[in-house]
């Protein structure tokens, strides 16, 4: 499986020879493309021909591309690789509204126990009442916990006055990271033949990964315990080395279904688990990630 997270951060030439991603700097350097996962080009002095990006795309690699402000703005997703697209579009157009509610009801609750573990880990306040919000969310949580865990959560983590609202670089970080981790879960979500757009609670119509915004939720938690132990390199900004940082959370070592992958791969494990959800119409075997300190995973 692909473990290599690339980060184009100096002006460079991308281009594929032999299977292998070339990248043409000061000196000249090369990746077998089997072994990359995804690619941030953040420089606005880089290259990449047509011809590479159709390799990698062929390759299940997400390509991301950043804004003027450095920001993560683009990503390109790998489509029609899968086999049985058809098929995967009816498993996901049938699944019933129950199996939605309870696909959303777990999330929610992993959601909320994760933020109570970062809580818990800084010696923050309000633990024990995430602890119980997450035990009383309900089917497709229609009492709105997560919404009163949310503000708790962050209350707790950033004090009474933060704002997910407000500019600054705390939310700049945050913003910077989720994009990370929604741009690999859309790339796993188009590798297994489903269609980003139909989400499971998520129904805007102007947005093109719903799904992607339903199964981050949980992988959330990763990227506000990475902010809240650099508060202190933040205040210099969202700077070039936070945001490569940021971006090796994709390294950081994840527990799910019982073991411990890197998130990446914890990714694939809950997009892979999921489609196997909507084809047998129940969220019975959702593998969601547990979260734990964070720690570079090691591959064996």
């Amino acid at each position: 499986m692909a473990f290599r997270n690339l980060y184009i951060q100096n002006p460079a030439r991308l281009s594929i020879s032999r299977s292998q991603l070339v990248i043409q700097q000061e000196e000249r350097y090369t990746v077998p493309v089997e072994d990359i996962s995804s690619i941030m080009i953040e420089h606005k002095q880089c290259t990449i021909t047509a011809p590479t990006l159709s390799f990698l795309a062929e390759h299940q690699v997400a390509v991301f591309t950043c804004d003027q402000k450095h920001l993560p703005c683009a990503v390109v997703l790998p489509l029609g690789q899968y086999y049985r697209k058809l098929e995967a579009l009816e498993a996901q157009l049938h699944v019933r509204t129950k199996t939605k509610a309870r696909l959303w009801q777990k999330l929610m609750k992993q959601k909320i126990e994760n933020q109570a573990k970062v809580l818990e880990l800084n010696h923050c306040k309000n633990v024990a009442e995430l602890n119980f919000l997450a035990t009383q969310v309900t089917e497709g949580d229609k009492t709105f916990k997560e919404s009163r865990a949310a503000r708790l959560y962050f209350m707790g983590l950033f004090g009474d006055q933060f704002n997910r609202r407000n500019e600054n670089p705390m939310n700049g970080a945050l913003n910077y990271g989720y994009a990370i981790i929604r741009g690999i879960i859309a790339r796993d979500i188009c590798a297994y033949g489903f269609e980003p757009a139909l989400g499971v609670f998520h129904k805007n119509e102007l947005n093109p990964f719903n799904l992607a915004d339903d199964l981050i939720e949980p992988f959330r938690a990763y990227v506000d315990l990475w902010a809240y132990e650099h508060q202190t390199d933040l205040k210099a900004g969202l700077t070039p080395t936070n945001k490569q940082a940021l971006f090796q959370l994709l390294f950081t070592e994840v527990r799910i279904d019982g073991e411990f992958h890197s998130l990446s791969n914890a990714v694939h494990k809950l997009v892979s688990s999921y489609t196997t959800c909507c084809r047998n119409n129940s969220a019975a075997g959702l593998k969601l990630p547990e979260l734990i300190p964070l720690v570079a995973h090691e591959y064996e």
